[in-house]
């Protein structure tokens, strides 16, 4: 299939302390999306967006599928175990892009948001 072109998209199981820590990304970036491209793995992307009811109460949403998909304020690439490490905590996100394991195109500012988010644990 071409890399151009949506795969069907399934669920992305991604543990819940990092869906929380992705919530508070969705604020100052409502109805982004975030492309990872992991070549020794499959490509999944967040969706972010803010959802209210009659005008009132807002909650910030993310969803995460695998596949690729049209448009993302900002792609990520890097290899699978990276993206472990970072998730686990062993590796700071910061970190592997200063050490060239990360690669983005995009939202430079969004970015930046994302690895504060993915401190390593001390």
């Amino acid at each position: 299939m071409d890399k151009n072109t949506l795969k069907p998209a399934a669920p992305m199981p991604l543990p819940d302390h990092i869906l929380e820590r992705l919530r508070r990304l969705a604020c100052p970036h409502p109805l982004a999306r975030v492309q990872f491209r992991l070549p020794d793995a499959s490509d999944f992307y967040l969706d972010f967006s803010r959802q209210s009811e009659c005008g009132e109460a807002v909650s910030d949403k993310v969803v995460s599928q695998i596949g690729l998909v049209e448009d993302p304020a900002l792609i990520l690439e890097m290899a699978n175990s990276t993206l472990s490490a970072i998730l686990d905590g062993r590796l700071s996100a910061r970190h592997a892009f200063l050490l060239g394991e990360i690669r983005y195109f995009g939202d430079r500012e969004m970015a930046a948001s994302l690895a504060d988010l993915f401190p390593a644990k001390r």
